[in-house]
């Protein structure tokens, strides 16, 4: 079988747990978010502030970073206050069935079997699937070095759900954030750690201890996360799409990717004329 296929089957068991608590069909709602949003002067974006550089707290405590910058230009685009709801990777979709938050921008790859309980507007950032953070002493040098070692994933991430059938005879140790899968990683309690390569690429600059492979095995696999919304909204949908497509068409996800990133995105946006 497949990756894809692996990934659609294992997205549509998460998606059936997650259904579970938040159900599978949208709330009615017979007024857009759009229209409450202007109405009530304030978005609530959802940002993952546990994933730098794309979310982050500085050393006074606000919140910074790629995610969060884009956050705040969707507040401008309105002519809206902004509150940023601190979430994780498991909450994004929870968050946003329940009402707790209007948007998710949160490195959000969108799946048919996601889509199935939110919706996902045009990709706004892209990142390689799947790279290895490994200590540089380790001696690991490729995903062929990894078959029974210790791989430490986020719960509720893209790579959560690929990495069992990828790697059947390793012990696979899932965290609640980022964070803690990286402190997991320099304190030895894992082998490696498999994560989008943005964030790994970003981390490796920070700990020289680290080392971030990219196997060839997945070096063609790139993920276009996006930004998510509720499902049954095509207003809002309509306008956050818009506003991505301004993101992308003017360049300014490149310019910011840069910023935050020092470097060029993995892959190109195409925004669609």
């Amino acid at each position: 079988m497949g990756i894809f296929s692996q990934l659609r089957r294992l997205a549509g068991c998460a998606v059936l747990s997650l259904g579970v608590v938040a159900g599978l069909a949208a709330p009615a709602s017979a007024e857009s978010i759009l229209d409450r949003v202007v109405a009530d002067n304030k978005i609530k974006v959802g940002v993952m502030l546990n994933v730098p550089p794309f979310g982050m707290k500085s050393i006074s405590g606000e919140p910074e970073g790629f995610d969060v910058d884009v956050a705040k230009l969707v507040a401008e685009k309105l002519g809206v206050e902004l509150e940023i709801v601190d979430t994780t990777s498991v909450d994004r979709i929870p968050n946003l069935r329940s009402g707790k938050v209007d948007l998710i921008v949160g490195t959000f790859t969108g799946t048919p079997e996601r889509a199935k309980v939110v919706s996902f507007s045009d990709p706004y950032v892209t990142a390689l699937l799947a790279a290895f953070a490994v200590k540089a002493d380790s001696g690991i040098e490729s995903a062929a070095d990894l078959g029974s070692k210790r791989i430490a994933v986020t719960k509720g991430t893209t790579q959560d759900l690929m990495v069992a059938p990828e790697f059947p005879d390793a012990e696979i140790m899932r965290f609640d954030t980022e964070a803690a899968a990286l402190f997991a990683l320099a304190q030895g309690q894992v082998d490696a750690f498999i994560c989008d390569g943005n964030v790994l690429n970003y981390q490796a600059t920070i700990d020289k201890s680290m080392k971030v492979i990219v196997d060839d095995k997945f070096s063609k696999l790139v993920e276009y996360q996006r930004l998510g919304v509720p499902r049954g909204d095509q207003e809002w949908l309509n306008w956050v799409n818009m506003f991505v497509f301004d993101l992308n068409a003017t360049g300014k996800s490149y310019e910011l990717y840069r910023k935050w990133f020092n470097a060029d995105m993995p892959a190109p946006l195409n925004p669609r004329y």
